[in-house]
């Protein structure tokens, strides 16, 4: 009876100490703001497994990976590693044609920052889930911006968070300056194969990131808070798009 409740005991203390290790991982997750964490796409319905190292599809993620070193030392390299480091929006404010300042555009600045914390709290979910080890780790090798190896060393690849995020930024800037689009898109490809040149991801790391950009884009147009933030930045920027944009060097 008692090595009984013995036992009783201890699986009640194993369940309490793994509800509170959930807990304790679900607080890590960013949290949304326009939609709420019921709303967020379930990754499971639309993204495989990412490819295990036996497989023909990781041949092709080293192929990309030997690609992406390769590039390290052209000014594409240079433009990958200021992209790891650099606010998303920052990154897309040329191919937007302006600048997005907190200050002279908070609206805008509400809108934007608001789709990325969408974008992180989707992406965080999915990479805990699917926990693949990142490259420059699994094949042992520095990545593009070794100084900062250590911080990403015990994070997840799949999908790529910076290219989601990419992704979801260039389609939200484009519906604000929709003559920008072709130039936003060519930049969202670019910002996300720069993480193959920094080692940080795989091809198919940044190919699942578009699949959960679209999923999260196609939440957003159905939700009221995202579609009121949407006009009023429209307005914003109807008032003060010439002060905003970027002086051309032609």
């Amino acid at each position: 009876m008692r090595r009984s409740v013995f036992f009783i005991l201890m699986l009640v203390a194993t369940l309490q100490a793994a509800a509170q290790s959930a807990n304790n991982t679900e607080k890590k997750f960013e949290t949304p703001a326009f939609l709420s964490i019921q709303e967020l796409p379930n990754h499971m319905k639309y993204i495989a497994d990412p490819p295990t190292v036996d497989s023909e599809a990781f041949q092709n993620d080293a192929y990309y990976y030997k690609w992406g070193k390769e590039q390290r030392s052209t000014p594409r390299g240079v433009q990958a590693a200021v992209d790891e480091v650099q606010w998303t929006a920052k990154a897309f404010a040329r191919a937007a044609g302006f600048i997005i300042d907190p200050k002279e555009c908070p609206e805008m600045f509400k809108l934007v920052e608001g789709v990325q914390k969408d974008a992180k709290a989707t992406n965080g979910r999915a990479k805990a889930y699917y926990r693949r080890t990142r490259p420059f780790v699994q094949f042992d090798e520095p990545s593009l911006v070794p100084e900062t190896d250590a911080a990403y060393a015990d994070s997840y690849s799949y999908p790529s968070g910076h290219s989601v995020r990419g992704w979801v930024c260039a389609l939200t800037l484009a519906l604000l300056v929709p003559d920008s689009t072709e130039a936003l898109i060519s930049r969202a490809q670019d910002f996300a194969l720069n993480r193959l040149i920094c080692g940080r991801h795989y091809k198919s790391d940044v190919d699942a990131s578009l699949v959960e950009a679209t999923a999260i884009m196609s939440r957003l147009f159905s939700n009221e808070a995202f579609m009121a933030q949407l006009s009023r930045a429209r307005e914003e920027f109807a008032l003060k798009q010439e002060q905003l944009r970027i002086p051309t060097t032609d």
